[in-house]
């Protein structure tokens, strides 16, 4: 029962508590019968009617890989210039990843290059058994709908370290993340 006093939440805890929004379980890998709703399968090209994907979900990163890291990996592994965004989760009183990424290709054609390539990937720069796959975003897709999603977000807060944001780029040179709407 509340005794009218408010509660604060900082943006870490808020963020933190909205996690679950992209991952239901981050203890357990996802199945194909689990309810992990931010992926979709792979089914080639888009139809005519479907939206062009971009925007994949990078599964079974190492938990202690940090965005610079899996930004250098991306730029060694050919796709320096080839996105747009990246968005790795952190927990904020952990300092430690949730295993996954998303990453906005910028065309179609890469990010079927990249799923080609990050499948079943392994060579990860710290000792680690996990093995890639990669899905497309179920959630989001685009870099502009991430944008519309991640600029009012506490994640986006002055307060957050800047390693947990989100991070946009042109031409292979990171750019300013546009400033909050509300």
């Amino acid at each position: 029962r509340s005794n009218g006093a408010m509660k604060t939440v900082s943006p870490s805890t808020s963020f933190v508590s909205n996690a679950s929004s992209f991952v239901s379980d981050t203890t357990a890998p996802p199945t194909a019968t689990s309810s992990f709703s931010s992926c979709a399968s792979w089914d080639g090209a888009p139809g005519l009617d479907d939206v062009i994907k971009t925007t994949v979900m990078m599964r079974n990163i190492p938990n202690d890989y940090t965005r610079d890291m899996l930004l250098k990996l991306l730029d060694k592994q050919g796709f320096a210039g080839c996105y747009d965004l990246v968005y790795l989760p952190i927990d904020y009183h952990s300092k430690v990843g949730f295993g996954y990424a998303f990453i906005n290709l910028v065309s179609h054609d890469e990010a079927e290059r990249f799923r080609v390539h990050f499948t079943e990937f392994s060579r990860w720069e710290v000792v680690s058994q996990k093995v890639c796959d990669v899905c497309w975003s179920s959630v989001l897709q685009g870099v502009q709908a991430h944008i519309d999603r991640y600029r009012n977000s506490p994640v986006m807060h002055e307060a957050v370290r800047d390693e947990f944001k989100p991070v946009l780029f042109e031409n292979g040179k990171r750019v300013p993340f546009p400033g909050p709407t509300k």
